[in-house]
């Protein structure tokens, strides 16, 4: 990294930084607000602020800030929900054990012909 060589990463140097303007701020260019609770969505702005709900937030409490969030017309950052549907059993494929058939070699080791 040391000699520039190729292979590695590049050293952070001066002019890396963003402007002071875009530093801090979601890809989309809105500020980002952590949300806890559906009554912390009251004060925000849509065109200068995006919602983003805290990672600590359940499952309930999270879809009660989606529906508000809606409603109020603001874009959430992160909008999934934390678990993933399970998959229902009538998909899962169970291995049957297979039967031994009749034309398996015998285990003296006699050929037949």
């Amino acid at each position: 990294m040391r000699l520039g060589m190729r292979g590695w990463p590049k050293i952070v140097k001066v002019g890396y930084k963003r402007s002071r303007k875009e530093r801090g701020l979601h890809p989309s260019g809105l500020e980002e607000v952590i949300v806890m609770r559906p009554a912390d969505l009251e004060g925000i702005n849509a065109k200068t602020q995006i919602v983003k709900i805290s990672h600590t937030v359940g499952e309930r409490k999270r879809i009660a800030i989606m529906d508000r969030a809606q409603t109020l017309e603001l874009k959430v950052a992160n909008p999934k929900t934390k678990k993933s549907e399970p998959t229902p059993t009538s998909e899962l494929v169970v291995k049957e054990p297979e039967s031994k058939s009749e034309e398996e070699p015998t285990s003296t080791g006699a050929k037949s012909e």
